[in-house]
């Protein structure tokens, strides 16, 4: 049956093969098998068997070949038989051949149930080795569970232990710490507080234990009682060494026939070499507990130990303060005494000096000190000593009212002092810089009143005598005086020809030679000094308000004195004085001209400017006192509306220098002007009044009204031409002594020549267009060629 379900299987899929369309590539696959297959070999004993098999055949064949045929139908039977016999030979093959092929096709069942039955076998075998993969697998993870099981439980010992042993370290403190370990003194002290602070941040680091607060409040006690060991460690310590360092004081005063105080030689073996000693000690015990206040940690024992540590250095300043103190008294009293007041300060701060770099050594002695912790250390040390040095020098220069001597005070702290003593001292030079600060402060405030009330003093209520005021009396004296000298001394230093070549220089030398300041107001003397003593004295804002108000001040000093002596003398002489020291006042405050724009001073001022509608409404009855309604009552009125308005403004009084010396320069050239060509500014006048007011018919010329008849208008340019000649020079002299500089008498001199030529053009110019040509040669007007040669030689005495 199953070969036969095979064979049947075999026609179906030969019937299938049969019907599918081949490929070109197919069939030639099979006619190359066809061809292999017609010369392949057939076995020997297939082919011994179709030999045996073709010899029977072709007996018979033979043997039917002999048969008589005698009739057609033998023949017919005859020629059937052959072709019976035909067909059965040529069928035989492929019967061989098929009952081969069936042979061959059980030979493969056999093959492929052997086959099978391997295959079964195979993976039968491969699942036994998969299962004994799985098995040694799963062995092999309980092994390694086990030694990470047994690894985890070392580990957890090992951390039991060391949690434990935190524990177990801090009840071995407690057992001990009454036993003689509480001793700050002792070696096992410094050990004994880091295993105290080791058990304190894990204890604090694990608050999920159970007794947690237990132990947390334990060590917290014991740390307490450490640190109270400690301070009274310090302060017992400190205690003998105060008590050693006065016991041999005593002794040695007690062993000199004087009772002063012992030498500066003997001072130091006992104020810091045996002090020292006796406070080595504690260095190792406050480097311990300064690091602990430093490190990383806890929060609550970094400042348990950092006010530890402030305490002890609190005890220390304090007893070496008592110490040290009546002696540096003593000492700045007898400096005090002996020398003027600079040269107390410069001893008294050397000295101070010299305490601070010893009282740091001695201190760094004991106690470890930071680069930035050494002013605040120090100071608290050094602060009391400061004090009673401020107290000896303050009534000294409090004492003092001149300007001078107190900003010299200022430059000797701040150039010599601080930038010298101080900056090559480094931080010990920081130590004493907040009490020569303060100092300097105090000076600066008392150098501010005083240079007020001098100013006030010196130039607002100044009374000038009448030498001050004896211009140009006092100009002529002093040029008379310098030629003098010049001619008497020879190699002179010849002196600046201009003031604005003067105020290129210091303010503190005005120029070569005090020839020049011998002519100056003294209310202008007075204040450029004080600036000058100022300026680098005070700071720049100080200075510029102070410079605004003495500007202010001086300025209105000049004018007052200006207009005196334009009632005494002449008003050419009040406005030159006024221009000359204005120009002075100007060009000496250059150098400090950035710091005056810089800080401009505020002022505040109440502007009841508003009050003048209503009050006007008040008088005029629209406003009552008895008024019921809102809008007419008086004081309703002013309640609602006439508050003062805050007006704020800044004093610029570089800029209102400027404007009074413009307008001082500009009165005096209009003086000039009118002197020289008043005449014809007057007949100019009146042509023009005669031309606006109607009365002359517009044919008519000028000359024919009487005021302007060509033989007046002679008279009135002779006038000017006599001006020209006497008076111009008087004035261009006068303007060369007041005025010492070529420049500025130049640039006042242009205004007033081009106001002369302008005169001059306009009388030309009305000569020409009103009166006749015979009428010129009458009126002796000088052409612009020859005013300008006047000019020019009127000038060229500049």
């Amino acid at each position: 049956s199953h070969r036969k379900g095979r064979n049947d299987a075999t026609r179906v899929s030969a019937h299938v093969w049969e019907s599918s369309p081949l490929t070109g590539k197919q069939l030639n696959a099979i006619a190359s098998l066809v061809k292999m297959t017609s010369e392949r070999l057939v076995p020997t004993h297939i082919a011994s068997e179709e030999e045996g098999r073709d010899r029977q055949v072709g007996k018979a064949t033979y043997d039917s070949e002999i048969l008589d045929v005698h009739s057609a139908h033998q023949f017919h039977q005859w020629y059937t038989d052959i072709e019976a016999r035909r067909k059965v030979e040529a069928d035989e093959r492929f019967r061989c051949h098929l009952d081969a092929l069936d042979q061959y096709i059980k030979m493969c069942d056999v093959l492929l149930e052997s086959a099978d039955r391997s295959q079964e076998a195979f993976i039968s075998l491969k699942d036994n080795y998969k299962s004994i993969v799985g098995r040694r697998q799963a062995l092999r993870d309980e092994c390694s569970q086990l030694a990470s099981e047994k690894k985890r439980l070392l580990q957890f010992v090992q951390v039991l232990n060391e949690k434990l042993e935190h524990f177990e370290e801090l009840e071995k403190i407690v057992h001990s710490f009454p036993g003689g370990l509480s001793k700050v003194d002792k070696d096992g002290f410094i050990p004994m507080l880091k295993r105290l602070d080791d058990c304190s941040s894990f204890i604090d680091a694990h608050p999920q234990y159970t007794a947690y607060s237990t132990y947390s409040v334990k060590c917290s006690q014991l740390r307490s009682r450490a640190l109270s060991g400690v301070r009274s460690h310090v302060f017992a310590t400190l205690r003998t060494a105060v008590n050693l360092v006065r016991q041999h004081r005593v002794e040695e005063k007690s062993s000199t026939d004087n009772s002063g105080s012992p030498s500066e030689g003997l001072i130091t073996p006992v104020f810091y070499v045996k002090f020292r000693s006796a406070i080595s000690s504690l260095r190792p015990l406050m480097v311990e507990i300064d690091s602990r206040a430093r490190l990383g940690g806890v929060t609550a024992n970094k400042k348990e130990y950092a006010q530890v540590m402030s305490d002890c250095r609190t005890t220390y300043c304090e007893q070496r303060t008592a110490l040290v103190l009546d002696f540096v008294k003593l000492r700045i009293s007898n400096y005090s005494t002996e020398v003027s007041l600079h040269a107390f300060i410069r001893a008294s701060c050397s000295y101070f000096l010299q305490v601070c770099r010893a009282e740091r050594e001695l201190f760094e002695g004991a106690f470890p000190l930071e680069s930035s912790d050494v002013v605040p250390t120090l100071w608290t040390l050094m602060e009391p000593i400061g004090a009673a040095l401020h107290d000896a020098i303050r009534p000294r220069y409090i004492a003092l009212n001149d300007v001078y001597i107190l900003a010299e005070l200022v430059d000797l702290l701040v150039e010599e002092i601080m930038e010298e003593q101080l900056g090559k001292h480094g931080e010990t030079g920081d130590v004493m810089r907040p009490f020569v600060q303060a100092l300097l402060g105090d000076i600066r405030e008392r150098l501010v009143f005083r240079a007020q009330s001098f100013i006030k003093e010196e130039v607002e209520n100044y009374r000038p005598s009448d030498a001050d005021l004896d211009y140009p009396g006092k100009l002529e004296h002093t040029s008379t005086a310098a030629v003098q000298e010049d001619i008497n001394a020879t190699g002179a230093n010849v002196l600046p020809e201009d003031y604005a070549d003067q105020s290129l220089q210091p303010i503190a030398g005005h120029s070569k030679s005090g020839r020049s300041h011998q002519s100056w107001y003294p209310p202008l003397q007075s204040t450029l000094s004080c600036l000058a003593a100022l300026y680098r004295s005070l700071d720049s804002r100080t200075f510029s308000g102070l410079a605004q108000e003495a500007v202010q001040i001086c300025s209105a000093s000049i004018l007052a004195a200006s207009r005196t002596i334009m009632s005494r003398t002449s008003s050419f002489d009040g406005q030159l004085f006024a221009i000359k020291h204005l120009l002075i006042l100007r060009e000496q405050i250059s150098p400090f001209e950035s710091d005056l724009a810089a800080h401009s001073v505020p002022t505040r001022e109440l502007d009841f400017s508003h009050l003048r509608g209503q009050m006007r409404r008040m008088l005029a009855g629209e406003l009552s006192l008895f008024s019921t309604s809102p809008d007419a009552n008086a004081l309703i009125v002013l309640a609602a509306k006439g508050a003062p308005r805050l007006v704020e403004s800044t004093v610029d009084s570089q800029r209102e220098l400027e404007r009074h010396l413009k307008v001082a320069c500009e009165a005096y050239i209009m003086a000039v002007t009118r002197q020289i060509v008043e005449p014809m500014l007057g007949f100019i006048t009146k042509v023009t009044a005669l031309r606006v007011s109607g009365t002359l018919a517009a044919d008519s010329p000028v000359s024919s009204a009487a005021f302007a008849a060509p033989q007046r208008l002679a008279e009135v340019v002779t006038q000017v031409n006599d001006s020209l000649d006497t008076h111009l020079p008087t004035c261009v002299e006068k303007m060369s002594l007041y005025l010492t500089g070529s420049a500025t008498r130049e640039i006042i001199f242009n205004p007033i020549r081009s106001n002369i030529a302008e005169a001059h053009s306009q009388i030309a110019t009305l000569l020409e267009r009103e009166y006749q040509p015979e009428d010129l040669k009458q009126v002796p007007l000088c052409s612009p060629a020859v005013l300008s040669e006047m000019m020019s030689k009127v000038s060229s005495k500049f």
